[in-house]
């Protein structure tokens, strides 16, 4: 009696085991919650030693309040004129604009706290455009390119302004991961170091409607 006993208990604890599933992103013990955003913001560095300024928008999906998931795109507000590229130039002959597309993840902790912090992680294809007339005894075609694969790893500190509308400041590492394609642009962009600011709009969590 009691082998058997044993037996059945041992075989209960063997089934109830194995019909457990374990935690990830989409099963959580959590309950499970959805939402939505778009978001647009803007970045402030140093792009061979020339200040700047990118714009850019987002959209994603808010999975389970915590983690978003989305896609990124950005573009430079002003035109640089790097020496590295322009010594000897006719200055206002040529522009020098850059772009970034890709995707993005980020983790929030404690996304319901007045102020929270977030870590985004942008990956994807940056993109230099070089332009150009009117110069003589010039090689180049009238346009130039470099595309480098990038990955930018980021902390902000965000704060719940409305249950639908966030605002963050932070900064992020973009790191130019390996060339893609280059039409011959002197030097490659180098790793720099960026500072952020935007908002993000929508509904965090469809739950809370």
């Amino acid at each position: 009696m009691r082998i058997s006993f044993l037996s059945v208990a041992l075989f209960s604890g063997v089934m109830a085991f194995a019909q457990t599933e374990p935690r990830t992103l989409f099963n959580s013990s959590q309950p499970k919650s959805w939402g939505a955003f778009i978001g647009s913001g803007i970045q402030g560095g140093q792009m061979y030693g020339e200040n700047t300024w990118f714009y850019n928008v987002r959209a994603g999906a808010v999975i389970n309040d915590a983690w978003s998931l989305g896609l990124v795109y950005g573009q430079t507000m002003n035109e640089i004129r790097p020496p590295v590229i322009t010594n000897g130039l006719t200055v206002g002959s040529q522009e020098f604009d850059f772009y970034y597309y890709g995707a993005f993840a980020e983790y929030r902790i404690k996304p319901n706290n007045l102020l929270h912090l977030s870590f985004p992680l942008n990956l994807g294809v940056f993109e230099s455009d070089y332009d150009y007339d009117g110069i003589p005894n010039f090689d180049w075609e009238s346009d130039a390119n470099d595309y480098q694969f990038f990955v930018e790893p980021g902390v902000n500190l965000e704060l719940n302004v409305h249950r639908f509308v966030k605002f963050y400041a932070g900064a992020s590492y973009r790191f130019q991961v390996a060339s893609i394609y280059s039409d011959g642009i002197p030097q490659a962009p180098e790793n720099h170091l960026m500072f952020n600011v935007g908002l993000k709009v929508g509904i965090f969590n469809f739950k809370n409607l």
